[in-house]
């Protein structure tokens, strides 16, 4: 039997829900609350809207070339050469990425679990997963997380409903008082680490595994589902620990988790966020290994992509280790390098490619 076959648009929405969770619901809630102060929750509603009109761009891209991957619009839009070396960029990036990833579980798991584990056996076991994942195709990983989405959401709801009580609304006062730049700013961040990632999906297709005929309602669904998760828990840090004890946590959600008190019973039940977290950061990190794995067999013009996971992921592996000296070099990257980066593959890109095929049809038709 065929592990791959075409997908349908439940599976897609809950694939576009978790990879646009991913890393988003414990690093972003405490950069909007740095930076916009009791006016976060604003700034996720300004870059949710904002995130729609990207979507809709990679919709229109993905309508434009039906049955293309990402890398085979490369070379069809900007030609052979520029096209292939856009495509070894992409394998350059999504190296570095997926390394960064793997990084931010290891490092949320020796800091906040298991601090006496060492940070190697962690990514070992994840990226384990994640080969395997990526071997069992992508039709496979989205009904994974078909099973895995109700428990996301059961968790979701019982973190608002067990937190909510200890709710503050002095805390949200003074309303509107951040300036445009203050409330801007961060809603780029979140933009780039939960909408811009959804472009990747578009180099998961193939003749095995297609989109659905109706896919532009999963990406809008999936997207928004997730933006107005990631509202509200911004929202509840706000409420519950103020703006100024959200910014100072690095993961801001599971420092509210923290905070449940259920008739002192009921205490100590922060790893069910952290569940939430790793089965979506998961999923984005197989996207990401996934990228990587398709941009070199596209490079290389190789029928099975498949075969290259096992020393691809020893790659990440060790690249994971080194790609972040210190933490002050991850706060230099994510504010300095990954929003430009993420700019370039998110916006700059995907718009480069729509503009130029509209010019060359309207160039043939004109002809």
């Amino acid at each position: 039997m065929n592990n791959e076959s075409t997908l349908t648009a439940r599976q897609l929405m809950i694939f576009i829900f978790l990879i646009s969770l991913g890393t988003t619901i414990l690093v972003v809630p405490s950069i909007l609350a740095a930076q916009s102060k009791q006016d976060a929750w604003i700034s996720g509603i300004t870059a949710v809207c904002a995130g729609m009109l990207f979507i809709w761009m990679y919709v229109k891209l993905a309508r434009m070339y039906p049955d293309m991957t990402l890398f085979d619009m490369n070379e069809y839009v900007l030609g052979k050469w520029l096209g292939k070396a856009v495509t070894l960029l992409y394998i350059y990036i999504m190296f570095i990425i997926s390394a960064q990833v793997l990084f931010y579980i290891g490092a949320f798991m020796t800091t906040q679990i298991m601090p006496t584990t060492p940070i190697q056996s962690i990514h070992l076991l994840m990226i384990t997963f994640t080969v395997i994942g990526a071997k069992l195709g992508v039709v496979i990983l989205a009904r994974t997380g078909e099973i895995f989405f109700p428990w996301i959401v059961l968790l979701f709801f019982l973190l608002v409903i067990f937190v909510a009580p200890q709710s503050n609304i002095k805390n949200l006062l003074p309303i509107g008082e951040a300036s445009f730049i203050s409330i801007a700013r961060p809603a780029m961040f979140m933009i780039v680490y939960s909408f811009f990632p959804i472009v990747f999906t578009l180099c998961l297709t193939s003749k095995e595994a297609r989109f659905p005929s109706r896919f532009a309602k999963s990406f809008f669904y999936g997207g928004i589902t997730s933006g107005v998760m990631m509202i509200i828990v911004t929202l509840l840090g706000i409420l519950v620990m103020g703006a100024d004890q959200s910014s100072r946590h690095v993961y801001a959600t599971y420092a509210l988790a923290k905070k449940i008190s259920v008739g002192n019973f009921l205490q100590r039940i922060e790893v069910t966020v952290a569940f939430l977290w790793f089965i979506s950061i998961y999923f984005k990190l197989t996207l990401y290994f996934h990228v990587a794995l398709k941009a070199i067999a596209s490079l290389f013009q190789l029928q099975d992509y498949k075969s290259l996971a096992t020393p691809t992921g020893l790659i990440v592996i060790v690249l994971s280790l080194m790609v972040y000296p210190n933490v002050a070099y991850i706060h230099e990257w994510d504010q300095h390098t990954w929003v430009p980066l993420g700019l370039c593959f998110g916006c700059l890109h995907p718009g480069l490619l729509i503009i130029i095929g509209y010019m060359r049809r309207k160039k043939v038709k004109n002809s």
